[in-house]
């Protein structure tokens, strides 16, 4: 019987964890007002430093910390009295930039520095920012989807007990952002937002579109909106959905305009449809693309203008976006891991009868459609391009810093989140407006006023203006000298038994009673020491999880430890080279995926040597490199005498206890087969890595001998932020 999937190494011990917090740097002024930066160097998530302000009195632990600058971990643009409003979201709480008044100020802030740091979870707005929508958690891997207005704060709960995500949100807003679909167990169904919002809105049960997932809607425009259900095509008239929903019974789901050469998968395939709706792409298993042209009112099966599967040699397909030019043709953008480079490429192709490529860029970001839909922006490194998405011609650019993200405020204003700045710019110009600080390498006080001034990684300076909260390109050319005293007090930077921080910033008052206090009190908290986890990936004979894996990964710097079998280097070897080029630990899985503890194999020592020989030697041809000396047999299938040999051979066997895995086929389900679903496999993972205190979770490539209803490495950006939100370190098999 195949047992497990979380294993414990019999390597875990408790090694010292280096602090991951500090305080780099201080100012204090004469007027008891101290500047200072904390820098966050962590896996997980960016990595930054961020200005604080404090004016000291009294208990200094107690004394109001403002934070000056804003990361953009998330960005989004929103509505308050009908004014755009730019939202920016990190680990320290929500900032706003007010177009309309031209400031900068905190909404929510963290009291105190937060320890536990995952990836910021993404809102969803519609088109007039009144309305956002997101999953607000509420398990270790389940949450509530919640529609929330943004100038009164009220929230409605659309759904609970959904799989939670850090990445997407189940949910699409029509066009003009008065209609909203959403997915709730295994069903679609719409909202008018202003009506919830007053409470008047019909009963849920009428408002059902039909069973599938978020996934078998679309909206073509505000008009109409774009329904699969298995074989058959269905477009609604946005004024009819009422009268369609409530009447589903009697009159069906809609006007049928084409059938489909094949059934709809709801859990992996996806579709983009035309404004007119009378074309859509469909993207099954997010790999395989079809172009059909609808009917007017027919179940007849759909034309094909093109119907291709990814087959590039040369990278593996990590993600993809479909775009609709003025003439209604779909163009398709590919993000690709090229399998002799690290960075990512975009690809645009123009789908038709003779599909042609129009675009190539290396190391980009993933684009964002303008409001209007007629042009698209998208970075490479510390450039900003805008292209004509009808013919494909640059409309501009501007460089600067390395960018994080970037989101529209209208058909020609893009907000530019860059590791240093947070920017606004107006598409054409060469011109940008400081909006605020994103990181700083110092803060200190200006020796001839009272302005703060921030140094960034670049060298540029910038002058914090109180009245508006923005900062603003800076003059500033003193030395820098910051004062660690005045006359009522003194700081320095001190060591910490908190194995979170690596110093502390400490306070002494020197008038009255000296007494010296952290400026912080969590900062000296004596706390245990994070328990450490290893992702172990386990390649068999599959390799259709990599791109997400590697993405993953690389998207949260996290590291991992592969194992590979000798058919998965075989069959896939531009893939393990390029897990190898990407740095990761590479182990071992033996040359086969023959169950070696089936008594119809008699396996000896010399024969697990041979078959682990067999495997470095077949690795390091294909990549150049060694494996690491950990191995585990095929599917965690294995005995004392197996693993004995592999000692002799100079390995170190990495053992697995439990019962659940994510490999179970919809064959052995039938037959009785336990399955758990990817959340509640992550909770379980989650309870028994908690009770173990550490160790390694291991999680299948790809698909292995057989078909699933989903997989764990669908959803490995759930378990990687869900291990992190649990306070766990995650290293490679080696460091545990």
């Amino acid at each position: 019987m195949k047992k497990i999937i979380l294993a414990v190494t019999a390597l875990l011990v408790a090694l010292p964890v280096f602090a991951k917090i500090s305080f780099d740097s201080f100012d204090i002024n004469g007027k008891n007002e101290l500047v200072y930066t904390i820098n966050y160097e962590t896996t997980g998530s960016w990595n930054y430093k961020s200005s604080f302000y404090t004016k000291l009195s009294g208990d200094t632990t107690k004394s109001k910390k403002e934070i000056l600058s804003c990361f953009p971990e998330q960005m989004e643009v929103i509505s308050l009295l009908n004014k755009p409003v730019l939202q920016i979201r990190n680990r320290f709480g929500t900032a706003r930039y007010y177009t309309a008044t031209d400031s900068f100020s905190w909404i929510k802030q963290n009291e105190d520095i937060p320890l536990a740091v995952s990836v910021t979870t993404p809102y969803i707005p519609n088109s007039t920012g009144k309305w956002v929508c997101y999953i607000q958690k509420s398990g270790i891997a389940t949450g509530k989807l919640i529609l929330e207005n943004t100038s009164s704060g009220k929230k409605v709960e659309l759904c609970d007990d959904i799989l939670y995500s850090y990445d997407s949100v189940p949910v699409k807003w029509s066009n003009d952002g008065s209609l909203l679909v959403y997915e709730k167990k295994n069903n679609v169904y719409f909202c008018s937002p202003d009506a919830l919002g007053r409470g008047v809105e019909v009963e849920e049960r009428y408002r059902r579109i039909g069973r599938g997932s978020i996934n078998s809607v679309e909206w073509a425009s505000e008009k109409y909106l774009v329904y699969i259900d298995d074989y058959i095509v269905y477009r609604i008239n946005s004024r009819e959905l009422y009268t369609t929903s409530l009447y589903a019974g009697i009159i069906g789901q809609g006007t049928a305009i084409g059938r489909l050469p094949f059934q709809f998968n709801t859990t992996h395939d996806n579709f983009s449809v035309s404004p007119d709706a009378a074309s859509l792409v469909i993207a099954q298993d997010k790999k395989n693309f079809t172009y059909f042209k609808t009917l007017v009112s027919s179940c007849d099966y759909m034309d094909i203008l093109y119907s291709k599967p990814y087959t590039d040699s040369k990278a593996s397909l990590a993600d993809y976006s479909i775009f609709w030019d003025k003439n209604d043709e779909p163009i398709l953008w590919l993000e690709k891991l090229p399998f002799n480079s690290t960075k990512v490429q975009g690809s645009v192709i123009k789908l038709g009868e003779t599909s042609r490529a129009v675009l190539e860029i290396e190391d980009s970001g993933k684009p964002v459609l303008s409001p209007d839909r007629q042009k698209v922006a998208f970075f490479a490194g510390s450039t900003l391009y805008v292209y004509d998405i009808n013919n494909w011609n640059k409309v501009s650019h501007i460089s600067g810093e390395k960018i994080i993200c970037i989101v529209w405020e209208s058909d020609n204003a893009i907000y530019i989140g860059g590791e240093n700045t947070i920017r606004k710019w107006i598409c054409g110009t060469d011109k940008t407006d400081t909006i605020t600080l994103s990181s700083a390498r110092c803060t200190f006080w200006d020796s001839s006023s009272s302005y703060i001034i921030a140094e960034t990684e670049n060298g540029k300076r910038y002058a914090y203006a109180g009245s508006s909260g923005k900062w603003k390109p800076s003059n500033n050319t003193q030395l820098i000298n910051q004062a660690t005293q005045n006359g009522n007090y003194r700081g320095y930077c001190g060591t910490t038994a908190n194995p979170y921080f690596e110093n502390a910033l400490y306070i002494r008052t020197l008038t009255k009673k000296a007494v010296t206090k952290p400026l912080y009190e969590s900062s000296t908290k004596k706390m245990a020491e994070r328990q450490k986890v290893a992702l172990i990936f386990d390649a068999y004979d599959n390799a259709d999880g990599l791109p997400k894996i590697i993405s993953s990964l690389s998207k949260f710097n996290i590291p991992g430890t592969f194992f590979l079998n000798g058919e998965f280097i075989r069959r896939y070897p531009s893939q393990t080279k390029q897990i190898a080029l990407n740095g990761y630990e590479c182990a071992s899985m033996f040359f086969t995926t023959t169950n070696l503890a089936d008594t119809t194999f008699i396996v000896d020592d010399n024969f697990i040597a041979r078959g682990l020989g067999r495997n470095e030697d077949e690795f390091f041809l294909c990549t150049g490199s060694e494996l690491s000396l950990f191995w585990h047999a095929p599917y965690y299938e294995s005995n004392s005498l197996i693993e004995e040999a592999g000692k002799a051979a100079g390995y170190e066997y990495i053992r697995s206890q439990h019962l659940h895995s994510d490999n179970i086929t919809l064959h052995q389900i039938q037959d009785g087969k336990a399955y758990l679903t990817p959340e509640k496999l992550i909770e379980e993972y989650v309870d028994l890595t908690k009770a173990t205190k550490g160790g390694v979770i291991p999680v299948t490539i790809g698909i292995s001998q057989g078909n699933l209803p989903t997989t764990l490495w669908e959803h490995i950006d759930l378990l990687i932020n869900t291990l992190l939100d649990e306070n766990f370190e995650l290293v490679s098999v080696s460091k545990l």
